[in-house]
């Protein structure tokens, strides 16, 4: 991965800013690591898929037409995680043995490692702009199973992507 830091907190989250190929890098490694950090996993990338979900992403982006509105928005996320989840790009190893019953939300970023991570690389994006734009955050806490039905929808059909809102149960200040 990259190592150089985010250009700005302003910056960092926006979609202009992921147009370079470090920032992208930056932006999908900063959650992978945020999920790592928080359940105490390891992370294990293949660059090459990485690289190759990015550039399919800006193609796409740049085939896509329409107004530069929030539907447009909407769309450049979507494809977002339908290019993440299509390659298979990390996997996590768990680095302490758990003692008790597991955490079901470690059980289904095992499972679907590349669709979670990539729902909430776009999930975060989202957030970031409706905070800016209303100030409140859309998301809630979702329970795994919610999680694993999201995660598995975007396994079995990547281009389910474009449903990341009501896959994640995510509010939107547009009606």
């Amino acid at each position: 991965m990259a190592d150089p830091a985010p250009r700005t907190d302003a910056a960092f989250g926006g979609l202009a800013t992921l147009a370079d190929q470090a920032q992208f890098e930056i932006h999908y490694d900063a959650v992978a690591s945020a999920l790592a950090d928080r359940f105490t996993l390891q992370t294990h990338y293949n660059i090459a898929e990485l690289q190759d979900a990015y550039a399919i992403w800006i193609a796409k982006c740049a085939a896509a037409g329409g107004e530069r509105d929030y539907r447009h928005f909407i769309a450049v996320i979507g494809l977002l995680i339908e290019s993440l989840a299509r390659y298979r790009i990390v996997t996590y190893t768990p680095m302490m043995r758990s003692i008790g019953a597991p955490d079901a939300n470690v059980e289904v970023l095992l499972k679907f490692p590349n669709e979670v991570t990539a729902l909430l690389v776009g999930a975060a994006i989202y957030v970031v702009q409706v905070v800016r734009l209303t100030g409140r955050d859309p998301s809630i806490p979702l329970e795994p199973l919610v999680l694993e039905n999201a995660a598995g929808i975007l396994r079995r059909r990547p281009d389910a992507a474009i449903r990341f809102r009501e896959l994640l149960q995510l509010a939107t200040p547009w009606s």
